[in-house]
């Protein structure tokens, strides 16, 4: 039996989707709810909206309000479970499982759906806590699972070419990384592009950024810097980053020209 969009949704996209739900059967307008449960109409709005995570008291005054047994406060604990990703939660939990085309630009790294799990210890271990890092890694792995879906998303990967010059976790972990990367390079819907180191690249100079076309025709984007990050469907920041992905892949090589690279980098690595 296929599963349904909600079978699929994160924890936090499910309570917020359960919430509106139940609150509209109810025949209940937000702040109505709001005057049940003794909190603020904008916290109603916010945690529907997806934009505020809610409470374990939250949930449990939600359960009461709709009679339920422990229906809200059990998600809440799903919520809590999830790994601790931060702003990127919310791209990794509801957009990547709902994309149809997915664009990546990584101009330091292996882009985190391409890579090995050895390959992404190695990146967490010298920024996530030492207790934290295999968590950080099952959770990178389990996403790399929407191309084993039955309709998974178009990937397009641009990777500035100096990443093959960067053997993060040591030689063995990054030819192994390589060779994984060459793999997936031959997946009829994955593309990995290199962005030769003598193009430049201005336009991806200010970091690394990814878009995400979703199944009912919304884009998203997502950035991140050296000290935060930011998902968003606006219309100016979405076609800001369309016009700068277009630019850098104008630069790039061919995909065979660039498994070729790839091919070359791992014989230079394992000499």
């Amino acid at each position: 039996m296929k599963s349904s969009i909600g079978d699929q949704m994160s924890p936090r996209a499910r309570f917020a989707s359960d919430m509106e739900h139940r609150r509209k059967d109810a025949g209940m307008s937000q702040a109505t709810l709001s005057t049940r449960m003794l909190c603020h109409t904008s916290l109603v709005s916010h945690i529907e909206r997806g934009r505020r995570t809610p409470t374990l008291d939250f949930a449990e005054a939600l359960d009461r309000v709709f009679q339920l047994d422990s229906h809200f406060a059990k998600l809440h604990r799903q919520i809590s479970h999830s790994p601790t990703l931060g702003w990127f939660a919310r791209w990794v939990e509801e957009i990547e499982p709902q994309a149809l085309i997915l664009q990546t630009w990584d101009p330091l790294l292996v882009p985190g759906l391409l890579q090995t799990p050895e390959y992404s210890r190695a990146t967490f271990s010298t920024m996530t806590p030492a207790d934290r890092v295999e968590e950080r890694v099952q959770a990178r792995a389990r996403r790399t699972q929407i191309f084993e879906h039955p309709n998974p998303p178009v990937f397009l990967a641009l990777i500035e070419e100096s990443v093959l010059h960067r053997p993060l976790g040591g030689t063995d972990v990054f030819v192994h990384q390589l060779r994984h990367l060459l793999e997936l390079s031959r997946h009829p819907r994955i593309t990995v592009q290199l962005v030769p180191i003598a193009a430049g690249c201005a336009a991806g100079m200010m970091s690394a950024f990814a878009l995400a076309r979703l199944r009912n025709g919304a884009e998203v984007v997502s950035a991140d810097s050296v000290l935060t990050g930011h998902v968003t469907g606006d219309h100016d920041s979405v076609a800001s980053l369309k016009m700068r992905y277009d630019n850098i892949r104008a630069d790039a090589y061919s995909q065979s020209v660039s498994q070729q690279s790839i091919e070359d980098a791992v014989r230079k690595w394992t000499k």
